[in-house]
Order: C-alpha cells, then structure tokens, then sequence
C-alpha cells in the first residue's frame, strides 16, 4: 500500500457515517375520546348538556307512553271486557223488549250501550259505563216473572261480573297512570307530552 492510498484509507476511517433516513412514521389518527378532550370546554358541556337532556326527554317520553289517550284499550283484556259489558246489556234490552217493559228505560239503555262503543279513552269509557250502569240497573230491577225472570237475572249477573273485571283493569291501569301524572306535572316541557288518561270512579 502506497503511503497516499493509507493516508486516505485512514481519513475515511475517522469520518463517522451518516444513518440511512427512516421513513416517516404514519401519522396515528386520534380517537373519540381525544377528539372530546380536544374540544374546548363548553363545547364539550354543551354537547353533555344535549346528551342529557335528549336522553331525559326520552326515558319521560316512554313512562308517559303507559298513559296516554287509548292506552287502556290495549292493556290486558279491556278491550274484549268492554265488548262483553255491552253484549250482556244488549241481552237484557232483549229480554225487556220480549217482556214489553217500559220503552224509555230500553232506549236508554240502548244509548248508553252506543256511547261505550264509541268510547276510546279510559276516561270516556269509565262515563260510558257509570251510564250504562246506571241504565242497565234501572232495566234489570222491572218485576218479571217465568223465564223472563231468569233470563234477566243471568244478563244482569254477566253485565256485573265484566263490571268486576273492567273495574280490575282499571285500578291497574290508573296505579301506573298515577306515576305518568307526577312526572308530567315536573316536566317543564309538559306540552309537547298528551296529558296523562285515568280511569274515573273506582
């Protein structure tokens, strides 16, 4: 080796070597909850407050649900009771029609049948059927005899016994109707909820 060939092999020795460049790293994308952590903070409580507050509308929206307007039609069997109060009314109109009874106390009876058909809330059917009572009564106590007699009093036993279960029904129903009326008179927004039905007179 000359002496300048070693000169330089020495020189190249000494200078240090620079480090192939890494490739950059992939940028790592934040999650959600650092998104939030990088949200200013009252655009974080707002979003809170919104969350909160939809939530709250929600869970009163579903308690009020089991009282609203025609919800007790669709608990248990009211519907079907409703239907039999009336076809036992309609009996006894049947039977005091044959027996000639007074026409005043079958039309009435008639009418109050008509205003439980058409009634669709626990408050209208809980009137219809006070009526109905009241009227079915006046026709079941006529004096009759013979097999009037027997076929008025099977009607009148029927019509009392549905009475019995509707009367069941509703004080089931208005337990939970009690729990929607507390929490609609705390909303403050109560106006964008139907007022809570209950069943009168029990």
């Amino acid at each position: 080796m000359t002496m300048a060939a070693a000169q330089q092999y020495a020189t190249e020795k000494k200078t240090p070597q620079k480090p192939a460049a890494k490739a950059p790293a992939q940028q790592k994308q934040p999650g959600a909850r650092e998104k939030l952590h990088r949200l200013p903070m009252a655009a974080g409580i707002a979003a809170m407050t919104l969350l909160l507050v939809v939530s709250l509308f929600v869970g009163n929206f579903r308690a009020l649900q089991i009282a609203t307007p025609k919800a007790f039609l669709r608990q248990g069997d009211v519907q079907s009771i409703v239907e039999d109060r009336i076809a036992q009314a309609g009996n006894a109109v049947t039977v005091a029609t044959r027996a000639g009874l007074d026409a005043q106390l079958i039309l009435d009876v008639s009418d109050a049948m008509k205003g439980l058909e058409a009634a669709k809330t626990a408050r209208e059917i809980s009137r219809a059927d006070q009526l109905l009572t009241s009227a079915v009564a006046e026709l079941t106590t006529a004096q009759l005899s013979g097999e009037d007699a027997a076929s008025m009093q099977r009607a009148a036993d029927n019509f009392a016994e549905q009475g019995s279960f509707l009367r069941q029904e509703a004080r089931a129903f208005n337990k939970k109707a009690e729990k929607a009326e507390a929490i609609y008179e705390s909303l403050p927004t109560r106006f964008l909820f139907a007022e809570p039905d209950v069943y009168e007179g029990i």
